[in-house]
């Protein structure tokens, strides 16, 4: 039976992401949440962060003098060492992974691209490791998990898809996974790709990037999400996919105060009426969106 998190779900303030000011710091909500979880379940935020670590990880790699992702919770020291046991792995193939918590894909991508006389463009290893991530994810035992990340991945390829079409690009090569929305937005010459309305997460994020303004894209993008956690969680009342919900939520509230301390309930009310005016979520979402 899954673990029960009645005190501590229970204590989370409410949060929304037309909120002005960050309620519960995302640090904050981990720190606590190492004192309440077990172990395996605080595993699980981890996993939440790992497209960013991976960048990290990149940057090391690559040493092209990025800035490090701060959404990373791997310590820069700790991808050195890993970047230092994959190297020593080149020359001793019997060498064990010291490094347990990183899932087994990374060093499954990373070690044929070290073997190389030349490091493969960094864009080729990002979206291999992506492959491997999303695949990772869709077989994971958490729900929350698996779907969030399934999420993520439509909503990178059906962007890709449209923007590289609107600019007249190959993209079938940087489309991950391999079902049947892959293959429409592959293949079909359509205008919805084949697609339309029998696939509701093309259609919303379709709607939102016929937005003119970026800013209201990219808002939009954040509220479709938030609005798919709400639904998935709904009935999920104390259990770690409420908290996993939860925690997608405030990172995501915390991207949107971090990225413009100024930007505050004018900008977002204002997005929200250019989305009503213009898109429906789908019905199984049962959203109303109310005027303050």
């Amino acid at each position: 039976m899954a673990n029960q998190y009645y005190y501590f779900i229970a204590g989370l303030p409410s949060i929304s992401l037309d909120d002005t000011k960050l309620v519960y710091p995302v640090s904050q909500f981990r720190d606590d949440a190492a004192q309440q979880l077990s172990t395996q379940d605080m595993a699980l935020i981890g996993i939440l962060h790992l497209p960013d670590d991976l960048q990290n990880l990149l940057n090391i790699i690559y040493n092209e003098g990025r800035d490090p992702n701060p959404e990373g919770l791997i310590s820069a020291d700790t991808w050195q060492e890993y970047h230092g046991y994959l190297r020593a792995k080149l020359d001793n193939n019997q060498l064990s992974n010291p490094f347990k918590t990183i899932p087994d894909f990374v060093e499954k991508v990373l070690i044929p691209a070290l073997q190389m006389e030349e490091l493969p463009k960094r864009s080729k290893i990002e979206h291999d490791l992506l492959n491997e991530l999303f695949s990772f994810a869709a077989s994971h035992p958490n729900s929350f998990i698996r779907q969030w990340f399934d999420l993520d991945r439509q909503i990178k390829n059906i962007l890709v898809a449209i923007n590289a079409r609107n600019h007249e690009m190959e993209y079938a090569q940087y489309l991950i996974g391999e079902d049947e929305a892959v293959q429409n937005l592959s293949k079909s010459h359509a205008a919805d790709f084949g697609m339309g309305k029998e696939n509701p997460v093309f259609e919303s994020i379709q709607r939102i990037w016929e937005q003119n303004n970026i800013l209201y894209r990219e808002r939009g993008y954040d509220i479709y999400r938030a609005k798919w956690i709400d639904q998935q969680t709904f009935f999920e009342y104390f259990n770690i996919d409420r908290i996993l919900g939860y925690y997608s939520k405030l990172r995501l509230i915390n991207r949107w105060l971090t990225a413009d301390a100024n930007m505050g309930k004018e900008v977002f009310h204002d997005t929200l009426d250019k989305l009503e005016n213009s898109f429906a979520f789908p019905e199984d979402f049962n959203i109303k969106i109310k005027q303050k």
